[in-house]
């Protein structure tokens, strides 16, 4: 076994990697694993395998087209993450809507307790859906007539503020794309329908590994067993929130930004830090908010370093390149991750990442005055998480 030390970075396999930490030395683990949202499994194979203490090798390659992503992380590794994790620590572990029950049974199979999960809203997805009206004209060969509109961006990108790239496509005028009138009978028929519905959220896992004796006992003994209730608590209209007097209220299991929809006055309202998706600048600074020192790259899905950037947009126009220094395909938002480690974390303890990424919970840590220890396996993404990092 290595000696534990704080403030780690490490480079290779999970699984492997874990097994050289020591037993209960680590105080959560906050994490952002693969999702494996890609073809619908054999789940009486991935359960047979599962409870035979084996791996599951999915076939089809994931989200990104690499096979990194193609499943949810064995039980096997999260029996690792669970031995090294002090009784009474707590784990978040985001997981996709689509696979929530596998992340969650793998949890479980590890020795995990369920204890809830976290709802991420958002408002910025983007639904993967697929026109089948479009497509049964598309199956007949027959092609719907060409029509000419204006290029509106505050319609097409959710009415945002006009900004310099925006101004420049409004200028170009009208842009030409398939009118949405369908041509065959069953395009007709089923004009309107498709396959899915917009992302919203992302559930975070809250797990738990089991007490020692009662709740007092856990936390006399390791420091762990319960969350920073106060510490967590959610400003209130004035935007403070004085711990000492508990004003602010209670953390919830749904943090949003969305303060005047309906839904407000039942879910704590978090700062929009906490909510919105990561910035460019956020993702290429590092934890101090200087930018990274790494060049700036475009890159395309199925190469094995990330960004989904198409080089055409849905009716046909070029796009301009996205460039970027950190160039992980699902970076996550500090704020929020600050948020996850505080409330599982006592202040100066170690939180564990096996899924390490470009390091967003390395730089969350760091400004929680929190520890880390992080694993990846890539080494390009290590490299931007140790220039985040520092």
């Amino acid at each position: 076994m290595m000696q534990q030390s704080k403030n780690q970075l490490l480079q290779g396999d999970s699984q492997e990697l874990l097994k050289t930490l020591p037993d209960n030395s680590v105080d959560s683990c906050v994490t952002d694993p693969p999702y494996g949202l890609s073809k619908e499994p054999n789940i009486t194979e991935v359960l047979t395998n599962w409870l035979a203490g084996e791996d599951y090798n999915h076939w089809s390659g994931g989200f990104m087209g690499e096979t990194w992503d193609s499943f949810v992380p064995s039980p096997e590794l999260w029996r690792e993450v669970y031995r090294v994790m002090k009784p009474g620590s707590h784990l978040l572990c985001f997981a996709g809507t689509r696979t929530q029950d596998l992340m969650t049974m793998a949890l479980r199979l590890a020795g995990f307790e369920i204890r809830d999960v976290i709802e991420w809203l958002y408002t910025s997805g983007f639904p993967k859906n697929l026109d089948v009206g479009k497509q049964f004209d598309k199956r007949a060969g027959a092609e719907r007539e060409k029509v000419k509109v204006p290029y509106n961006p505050v319609l097409r990108f959710g009415g945002q503020n006009s900004r310099p790239w925006m101004d420049k496509a409004v200028q170009q005028g009208f842009h030409e794309t398939d009118s949405k009138m369908p041509v065959t009978e069953q395009a007709k028929k089923w004009d309107g329908w498709g396959t899915a519905l917009k992302p919203s959220h992302e559930p975070i896992i809250m797990a738990r590994k089991p007490l020692v004796g009662t709740v007092c006992d856990t936390v006399e003994q390791y420091g762990a067993g319960v969350i920073n209730v106060n510490g967590c608590r959610i400003k209130d209209k004035s935007g403070t929130c004085s711990v000492s007097s508990q004003e602010g209220r209670w953390p919830a299991n749904c943090v949003t930004e969305e303060s005047d929809e309906w839904f407000s006055r039942f879910f704590n309202i978090s700062p929009q830090e906490l909510s919105k998706k990561p910035t460019k600048k956020e993702k290429n600074s590092d934890w101090k908010g200087n930018l990274i020192h790494i060049e700036e790259r475009r890159v395309y899905p199925g190469s094995g370093r990330g960004v989904l950037n198409s080089t055409h947009t849905l009716d046909g126009r070029e796009r301009k390149p996205v460039m970027n220094r950190n160039f992980h395909p699902t970076v996550k938002p500090v704020g929020l991750m600050q948020w996850l480690i505080r409330l599982v974390t006592a202040p100066g303890g170690i939180v564990l990442d096996p899924f390490g990424g470009s390091g967003t919970t390395g730089v969350a840590a760091l400004k929680e005055d929190r520890a880390f220890i992080l694993i990846e396996q890539n080494p390009e993404y290590v490299e931007i998480a140790r220039a985040r990092v520092g």
